[in-house]
């Protein structure tokens, strides 16, 4: 589990000698926590546990928190895909800060949920290896190029803004409060008091 995750014991209430006698009682109650730099290990056991207790009873909706930075872009993608495609119904909800990629991850929540004071902030993808002056160097920016469309697309499903308003919008950091992040269609509703109630 990466450092700085919460974890809560939960028994499991069969668990044989071989197997571990605990996990994570927040992923039993179906709330992930989205808490540093999107990397692929967060990426796996994110998508990870989605999957599971997706398969193990897809009526059951997720919560899942996000206070992130961003971080990387295929990683972000896989995220959210994940969340695209499952029968589970996921929520996503801004509690800190949701930038860069952590904007694209809630963007792409069955509802998307700010906490009051949480900030969204949304600006087009880069990469590390942009200095290059070789072959790769441009192979790194038609990529570049491929997950651009990808994120705005995927905004501009949600938002319905057009893709040219979206594209110019990204090109700076586009820094909203809450407030502003449901006026822009990134956010459905502002959290109240029963943000921690399963129906």
């Amino acid at each position: 589990m990466p450092v700085g995750l919460p974890k809560i014991p939960y028994p499991l209430p069969n668990a044989d000698d071989d197997e571990e006698p605990e996990c994570n009682g927040l992923y039993r109650r179906r709330m992930l926590i989205l808490g540093g730099e999107i990397t692929s290990q967060l990426a796996n056991v994110m998508t990870g546990v989605l999957i599971f207790f997706s398969l193990a009873d897809s009526s059951k909706k997720f919560k899942f928190f996000i206070n992130s930075l961003g971080g990387s872009v295929i990683d972000g993608i896989a995220i959210y895909d994940t969340i695209q495609t499952l029968l589970a119904p996921v929520e996503t909800i801004v509690t800190g800060i949701a930038a860069s990629m952590a904007c694209f991850i809630l963007n792409g929540g069955t509802s998307r949920i700010a906490f009051p004071h949480a900030r969204v902030m949304m600006h087009q993808p880069s990469s590390p290896h942009l200095d290059e002056k070789d072959v790769e160097f441009f192979l790194e920016l038609e990529e570049i190029k491929r997950m651009h469309d990808i994120i705005i697309d995927g905004f501009r499903k949600t938002t319905l803004k057009s893709y040219d308003t979206i594209k110019a919008d990204m090109k700076r950091d586009l820094s909203m409060s809450a407030i502003e992040a449901q006026e822009y269609g990134l956010v459905d509703l502002i959290a109240g008091e029963n943000i921690f109630e399963f129906p």
